[in-house]
């Protein structure tokens, strides 16, 4: 299945070490990511605050070593200092950026490893020019995997980023400095981030 959140999967995965214990997928969605996190983690929490779509993810990714919960993140009574690796694909841009990067950092043990993979406004030349580009790889994508789009893409209600890459910057640096930020095609950014030990 291709859209494009799961076109950066394998990017992601390239940043996580190869063999963690415990992992936290946020906003979790049909639950894509968190079977292929599954395969490097011991066991991974993955969240959403959506029934029907925490239904589809049981469904259509269960593995013993999931766990899908439904809750709201930033209200959510998970363990301080408990995971390796927490990852949130096209979900923060849902959230108060500024609480939801505060409990990731506070959830993460000492070298652990946050990775976004989100959404932002557009503003400047810039962003309009790699929207442009996008177009066109946007339609070779679609043709070439016309087999695997089906039917089991996101169903929970969605909403336009709010914020502007600076202003993503901006917030990122408050609580997570020393963050790599990276602007993607397809409408992305990532913003990876190690804790300090």
């Amino acid at each position: 299945m291709w859209n494009h959140n799961t076109h950066y999967h394998s990017y992601l995965l390239h940043r996580i070490p190869k063999r963690v214990d415990r992992a936290l997928d946020v906003g979790c969605g049909l639950g894509h990511f968190a079977r292929k996190l599954a395969e490097q983690c011991d066991f991974v929490d993955a969240l959403d605050v959506d029934d029907a779509t925490l239904t589809g993810a049981s469904t259509i990714n269960c593995s013993p070593n999931i766990a899908y919960l439904k809750a709201d993140f930033l209200t959510a009574d998970l363990p301080e200092a408990a995971y390796d690796v927490i990852v949130s694909i096209a979900a923060v841009h849902h959230m108060d950026m500024e609480a939801a990067l505060k409990k990731m950092k506070l959830l993460l043990r000492p070298s652990g490893k946050l990775l976004i993979l989100g959404l932002y406004r557009e503003k400047t030349l810039v962003d309009y020019a790699y929207s442009l580009a996008s177009i066109p790889l946007n339609f070779l994508f679609l043709q070439w995997h016309r087999a695997s789009i089906t039917g089991s893409t996101a169903i929970a209600p969605t909403r336009p980023a709010r914020l502007t890459v600076e202003q993503i910057k901006v917030v990122a640096g408050t609580v997570v400095p020393g963050f790599c930020f990276k602007r993607h095609l397809l409408w992305r950014y990532s913003l990876v981030w190690q804790k300090p030990c």
